[in-house]
């Protein structure tokens, strides 16, 4: 405990020689000083004890905060001790260890017969993209490993299941976060990726105005984290990564070409992703990483986002409640009502994959650029941009339910009225052809949606198409028999 001065000599005392006043310090309770022997502190004596007791209390406190448990810095985890990712949502995810290790290079093996064939990393594999491509990579005998880590942006139940799927398939998702360094070093380290399909990211436009800080980690930091366990690895793979059409931002001209302005996005989850790709190029040119990024264009289809328009105006339809429809303040020249270059998934994911066939090499060695490495960005779209609203008629002939609609004006949350994609220079280097329209495509993610959340609607609707099919061709052969 520090002194406390309760009094004070009287110096008047001392002047005349009369018994001084004991200062009440505590360690000097004992001592009978007279005045003539007694030193008073200084100014500069209390100060000095002051700052000495001030450093103490500081140091005890910094103390007590570095080393309480929620400060702690997490130890390093043994090479076979499993580990709980640090940004994982709530689970029981876990890595490390021989079984762990075993798992991970299984689903990494190649199974082409040749054994010429890819060994990727697919991270956000549980996403929808990711799911879709991983899949079609094992079909035709690749080694798929995939990353995810389930957030719960939307339904984590849904991605548990598109994880069950390519489980079936023998496509390992390890539970794990992008921006988990030590993670990505464990598994550049158990299996010598000869590409990444790098598809993890915080997705949505107008979920930035709720949460920034998620699409800075998670599509900044996350894909600084990957290119760093990239540059380092041996051999260092070629990356094929996810940006997106929203780059395009504010720019007028149509349809979108690779060679337009991306430098005036509309929202923070573009602004993201035009960063992504001036993050890429450093990486492609101190490192010689081989980097390819893709703009996909409105992706829809079976085991789809709930973000996305098309599958909650489905769900909001058959429940009978209103959907919103946006219209663009017009005035310019294209159409007031939103429209999009809606792509469906299977023709993105022939374009994922023709961008991993012809990525070319990496040139890294050790860390180091050997010679230039391929750097390339391409349009991923269907070229046939269509109203919203057509959107929804089709809905509501696929669902056979009358949608409410609310017609309102788009409010300033990132969206852009239109979208169109250029798709040639794709065409010419890739050998991308989309071959699907749009009631084709929502045909199948209709069925898709009634077989998984509303079995007995898709039950009823098959039976009342067959009983009309029937019908049909009973009245076909009374036709023609009569003709």
């Amino acid at each position: 405990m520090a002194p406390q001065l309760t009094g004070a000599p009287s110096l008047a005392g001392a002047a005349g020689g009369a018994a001084a006043v004991k200062p009440q310090f505590h360690h000097f309770h004992h001592h009978r000083l007279a005045a003539r022997h007694h030193h008073i502190p200084s100014p500069t004596s209390l100060l000095s004890k002051l700052a000495f007791w001030s450093v103490c209390s500081l140091s005890l406190l910094l103390a007590f905060l570095l080393l309480s448990p929620s400060a702690a810095p997490t130890p390093r985890a043994a090479p076979d001790s499993p580990r709980r990712s640090l940004h994982t949502s709530p689970s029981t995810a876990t890595w490390g260890g021989a079984a762990w290790e075993k798992k991970v290079r299984a689903s990494a093996r190649v199974r082409r017969a040749n054994g010429r064939g890819l060994s990727v990393l697919v991270t956000g594999a549980a996403g929808f993209v990711g799911c879709h491509a991983a899949a079609a990579l094992r079909r035709r005998g690749d080694g798929v490993l995939g990353l995810d880590n389930f957030n719960d942006y939307y339904d984590p139940a849904l991605k548990r299941g598109r994880a069950a799927l390519l489980a079936r398939s023998g496509v390992y998702v390890v539970d794990g976060d992008i921006a988990d360094a030590e993670l990505l070093a464990k598994l550049f380290d158990v299996v010598p990726f000869t590409h990444v399909l790098h598809l993890a990211a915080q997705a949505g436009v107008r979920h930035a105005l709720v949460d920034p800080m998620s699409y800075v980690r998670t599509n900044v930091a996350g894909l600084v984290a990957l290119l760093e366990a990239a540059r380092v690895a041996d051999p260092q793979p070629a990356i094929v990564w996810a940006s997106s059409s929203s780059v395009y931002g504010l720019n007028s001209h149509v349809p979108f070409s690779e060679h337009d302005r991306t430098d005036r996005p509309a929202s923070l989850y573009a602004a993201t992703k035009k960063a992504g790709e001036e993050i890429a190029h450093v990486y492609n040119h101190i490192y010689g990483l081989s980097l390819t990024a893709l703009r996909f264009f409105t992706v829809y289809g079976p085991w789809g986002r709930p973000d996305m328009a098309y599958f909650f105006f489905t769900r909001d339809i058959l429940a009978g409640r209103p959907i919103t429809v946006y219209e663009s303040a017009g005035g310019g020249t294209h159409q007031t009502t939103i429209s999009r270059d809606f792509t469906y998934i299977d023709d993105i994911v022939k374009g994922c994959v023709g961008a991993l066939d012809t990525a070319g090499r990496s040139t890294g060695s050790g860390g180091k650029k050997r010679g230039p490495a391929p750097f390339r960005t391409y349009n991923l779209g269907n070229t046939s941009p269509l109203p919203v609203t057509q959107m929804v008629d089709l809905l509501e002939k696929l669902l056979k339910v009358k949608a409410v609609r609310r017609v309102v004006k788009m409010p300033r949350n990132g969206d852009v009225p239109y979208t169109h994609a250029n798709i040639s220079l794709a065409q010419r280097e890739l050998g991308y052809r989309p071959s699907t329209d749009l009631q084709t495509g929502l045909k199948k993610f209709v069925r898709w949606y009634l077989e998984y959340y509303m079995p007995g609607l898709a039950d009823k609707q098959k039976q009342h198409g067959s009983s009309n099919s029937k019908a049909l061709r009973g009245q076909n052969g009374s036709t023609s028999s009569t003709s």
